[in-house]
């Protein structure tokens, strides 16, 4: 199977060629958080399922489900090892495996075909099955599937710091994803491309 830039959907290449793979989904990945990333969720990133989210876009024009995945699991990770400095007690496992899979659920065709309003409050259900049925998810990971809208799509907030770690990296890339997509937008209105 083909990737989106040549390479095979499967991975099997060296670390630099897969830190080259996240530079040109349009992300900089750096250093050691990106191959703990990779560590923490390799049979993730090698199945079958993650390799259909490399195909499905996702909020910005060049965007995947899976680019936008592994980008917050790295920002989940930071976060999380930057809180645990401080005194806190986040698992880095929770972190990069739900974040991993939080928006999986859109790889579902009802679901990814549904309108915004709808895929919003329906993906984390399905992602949460897909986790736990898929991946052997446990309880933290899949709370932190189900409620990483809140406060946008779920006025329930997640009940766990994993969940809010997860919620918090979500929308901080999905902000850059946005930013990227408006940003080229209004270049090709000025015809500049």
């Amino acid at each position: 199977m083909t990737g989106r830039h040549g390479g095979t959907a499967s991975g099997g290449g060296t670390a630099e060629r897969q830190a080259g793979a996240a530079r040109r989904n349009g992300f900089l990945l750096k250093g050691t958080l990106y191959k703990d990333v990779m560590e923490l969720g390799a049979d993730i990133l090698a199945s079958e399922r993650f390799a259909r989210a490399r195909a499905v876009p996702h909020h910005s024009k060049d965007g995947t489900i899976a680019a936008h995945c592994v980008q917050t699991a790295w920002h989940a990770l930071r976060l999380a090892r930057w809180l645990n400095r401080r005194g806190a007690s986040v698992s880095e496992v929770d972190v990069v495996r739900a974040s991993l899979l939080h928006d999986i659920g859109m790889t579902e065709d009802e679901v990814f075909l549904s309108p915004p309003s709808v895929k919003g409050k329906t993906h984390p259900v399905e992602g949460a099955r897909i986790a736990r049925e898929e991946f052997g998810a446990n309880e933290t990971q899949v709370d932190a599937i189900l409620y990483h809208m809140w406060p946008v799509c779920t006025l329930t907030p997640p009940h766990s710091a994993v969940g809010y770690v997860v919620t918090f990296a979500d929308k901080l890339c999905s902000v850059g994803d946005m930013r990227r997509r408006i940003a080229h937008t209004r270049l090709f209105r000025w015809g500049v491309s």
